[in-house]
């Protein structure tokens, strides 16, 4: 009977797998940085329907978010 010797994974793999999580949105974002991109991606569509330059404002303290034209 053949036994296989785990072997640790190189960078390569590594990386490989964060990029594959990163595609499939399986990444464990940090929450903070999560809000952040869901925000940009809610003013760009509001770019993309309303036209013009939308802004982000992130208030952890108040526990608010806020997208508005600018």
């Amino acid at each position: 009977m053949i036994h296989y010797m785990p072997r640790e994974k190189t960078r390569g793999e590594d990386a490989l797998q964060t990029l594959r999580a990163m595609a499939f949105g399986i990444w464990p974002l940090d929450p903070a940085l999560r809000i952040e991109r869901d925000a940009a991606s809610i003013a760009s569509a509001m770019a993309t329907i309303h036209g013009g330059a939308w802004r982000v404002e992130i208030d952890h303290q108040h526990q608010i978010v806020l997208i508005r034209p600018r």
